[in-house]
């Protein structure tokens, strides 16, 4: 969910006609600023996540992989990773996203995926964490597709919080 909310940053101003959608994006532009990333640190505090999650939210980050890479927190390299997993069609392997993903934000001078040497460096270390991952998985990376999770994710919809 909290992903989903900044995700609403990404959105193209023309996406929605409808009022009721784009009154709600513009009282959280108001209240959190049109950073995604920011904006789900923000309501991640505000909806009780622990400093530890929060520390996990942050470290999920593409642009913080050599970091991941390093850390010892299994729990922050899984959320980058499966973070880093889902492309907006789906589940696909970590390379072909983030290649897609530096395509998509190569013109974009603020993003590290703009520097093709940086960008080619946050790969190699998002298969350095999945390896890292995969060690201790009896599964392997292509075992993990939209087929796959499927019953997770209905079992995830019928989730109460």
């Amino acid at each position: 969910m909290l992903h989903d909310m900044g995700n609403m940053v990404k959105i193209s101003e023309g996406f929605s006609k409808d009022e009721e959608f784009l009154k709600i994006r513009k009282m959280y532009f108001d209240k959190y600023g049109t950073n995604d990333h920011e904006i789900n640190l923000e309501i991640g505090k505000k909806e009780g996540l622990t400093k530890k999650e929060v520390i996990i939210l942050d470290g999920k980050r593409s642009r913080k992989n050599e970091e991941t890479l390093k850390s010892n927190s299994y729990e922050r390299k899984i959320c980058a990773y499966c973070d880093q997993r889902v492309a907006p069609n789906g589940v696909v392997g970590i390379r072909e996203r983030l290649e897609d993903v530096k395509v998509r934000y190569k013109d974009k001078p603020l993003s590290v995926w703009s520097n093709e040497q940086k960008a080619n460096h946050l790969i190699e270390c998002s298969l350095g964490i999945e390896k890292q991952i995969m060690e201790y998985c009896s599964i392997s990376p292509k075992d993990i597709n939209d087929e796959s999770i499927e019953p997770y994710i209905e079992q995830l919809k019928r989730y109460e919080i």
